[in-house]
């Protein structure tokens, strides 16, 4: 998110903005380069020394901007919800703001857009499974974020029920729920075999044959 400019005009405001934006512009570097290694080779598997040294700062250095590895993975964590089912936190296409069965039909482009974002996509898959484990430092992360996600399509589907669009009697509790494991398991699938596996042409199929399952029956042939 884009820091806004207060132009509060008060003296001494602006000499803070450098050294402010600088620590920002080397927190986010820490992130990324904290994306690149756990992607590569597992969360468990990458120091903070290691970190420290992609970056080129001193440990400390990086201690500075994170106190612990755990914090750390927090802020990849988040850093990488920048992928999310909704790129666009307006919920539009083209500038249009949409909801409902075109807000559903359009997570087609969310999952054209994460089969361009192979490293991020291969750590949130890795370390999802990993987080089963309520020890692991993820876990509160993925539990609020699959929760999240249930409650967000929920009530997509549950506009293009109230629109009409889809049959009064779907569950739209477990719409969302298979709608989302098709993304992730497609997603695991691509992650395996990208040459043989076309996330995005087998969700789109995936996609038009759900929605149909669920049209009212004026609209079915």
């Amino acid at each position: 998110m884009a820091e806004r400019s207060q132009g509060t005009g008060q003296s001494g405001q602006s000499g803070r903005r450098g050294p402010y934006a600088s620590g920002v512009a080397r927190r986010e570097e820490i992130v990324r380069a904290a994306l690149e290694l756990f992607a590569a080779r597992t969360y468990d598997a990458v120091s903070l020394r290691e970190v420290a040294a992609k970056v080129g700062i001193t440990h400390m250095g990086l201690r500075h901007h994170f106190a612990s590895k755990e914090e750390l993975l927090t802020a990849v964590l988040r850093y990488k919800d920048q992928i999310s089912l909704t790129p666009d936190p307006d919920h539009q296409v083209s500038g249009v703001e949409v909801h409902g069965l075109d807000w559903i039909r359009a997570s087609i482009d969310v999952v054209a857009f994460n089969s361009r974002q192979p490293m991020e996509i291969r750590l949130f898959a890795s370390l999802s499974v990993q987080a089963a484990d309520p020890q692991h430092p993820a876990h509160e992360y993925f539990v609020g974020r699959y929760r999240y996600a249930r409650e967000l399509v929920a009530h997509e589907f549950d506009i293009a029920r109230q629109a009409g669009d889809i049959r009064e009697d779907t569950d739209v509790e477990f719409a969302a729920q298979t709608m989302l494991a098709a993304m992730d398991g497609l997603q695991i699938q691509w992650l395996l075999d990208p040459v043989r596996v076309d996330m995005v042409d087998a969700y789109r199929q995936f996609l038009e044959s759900f929605l149909e399952s669920l049209a009212p029956s004026r609209d079915r042939p």
